[in-house]
């Protein structure tokens, strides 16, 4: 059979007017190194899960915290991972910031297995190192609990404050009697032998406050995804997704191990239940109603340098449901 010059031409122009299918839009993520939110973003990409659910993942590798708070702020990043305090005093002041909860995971005092150190009523007159300052979070959150028993451990404890790593070293060497860490150091403690003796989250149980309220999530400018909601929805989706993967298969916890700076099998071990325990999330109005009690103590116990200055949560700090809860 022979085709004719007119044939080709035809059969090349109905090759052109067939469209080129278009990229799927960026969506650029805040990542710190050895951060567990790049376990996700490893799973993400792995399973092509961002191309199923219609965007595509692009990393930006950060210094820090601040660095991606920075990031964010100056329209490099589009989502980072940071608290919903943040996103409180942001809002307060203008900009309006979103938060999607992440983790839930939360640290506690640590000490040695042979420790007296059981309960909050044994942190009177011990050496305690606290992880960031005197406004952390979690430690606040503890004196509130002692409170409750009639404890004042600014006064009846000898607290020391400084970063994880050098608390916990001093630990190891007998220089504390117990450190209040964060939950990826304390698995580090746990792999070196040390028990947790009080949790943050009973802590925060003995206030009303869920125990499973994430403190950390996705932060983003809410309108860039309002402008942008089938992107951030699916992220969200794909954020699930990857959790669930991680959630119910071993091979898939072998396949990020690289990425956890995980140096033997205990250590694994425990950074891979901790990161489990955080998936348990409290539900929108759990969160909300938590956060609106755990603000209102941290006011109260820290004064207004433990909530950036501002008296009251502001509306809206959460990604409402309906527009794609995760």
């Amino acid at each position: 059979m022979t085709l004719s010059r007119r044939t080709l031409l035809a059969a090349a122009g109905a090759f052109v007017a067939v469209p080129a299918m278009a990229d799927p839009p960026v969506l650029r993520l805040g990542i710190l190194q050895f951060g567990t939110v790049q376990w996700i973003a490893d799973v993400i990409r792995r399973h092509g899960l961002d191309t199923k659910h219609g965007f595509s993942l692009q990393g930006a590798m950060l210094a820090n915290t601040d660095a991606g708070r920075v990031s964010l702020m100056a329209g490099a990043s589009d989502v980072i991972l940071s608290d919903w305090p943040f996103v409180a005093v942001q809002r307060a002041s203008g900009t309006n910031l979103s938060f999607v909860p992440f983790s839930s995971a939360s640290g506690g005092f640590m000490a040695a297995k042979e420790s007296p150190i059981h309960a909050l009523a044994d942190l009177r007159g011990r050496k305690i190192g606290v992880a960031g300052g005197p406004a952390d979070k979690s430690w606040l959150v503890v004196q509130a609990a002692a409170r409750l028993q009639g404890i004042d451990l600014a006064k009846e404890a000898s607290p020391v404050y400084g970063a994880p790593p050098l608390l916990g070293a001093k630990l190891q060497q007998g220089e504390l009697d117990t450190v209040l860490t964060f939950w990826n150091f304390a698995a580090k403690l746990e792999a070196a032998g040390f028990r947790e003796a009080i949790s943050v989250s009973d802590c925060a149980a003995a206030l009303g406050i869920p125990g499973n309220l994430s403190m950390v999530g996705f932060v983003f400018r809410q309108d860039w995804a309002d402008a942008n909601r089938p992107v951030i929805d699916g992220f969200l989706a794909a954020v699930d997704e990857a959790e669930h993967l991680l959630a119910g298969s071993l091979a898939e916890w072998t396949a990020v191990r690289p990425l956890m700076d995980a140096s033997d099998e205990v250590l694994f071990v425990r950074l891979r239940d901790r990161f489990q325990s955080g998936m348990e999330r409290a539900n929108a109005e759990e969160q909300l109603r938590g956060a609106t009690r755990l603000f209102a103590l941290l006011r109260e116990t820290g004064g207004s340098q433990a909530t950036g200055g501002i008296d009251t949560l502001p509306p809206d700090v959460f990604w409402p449901v309906s527009h794609g809860a995760h």
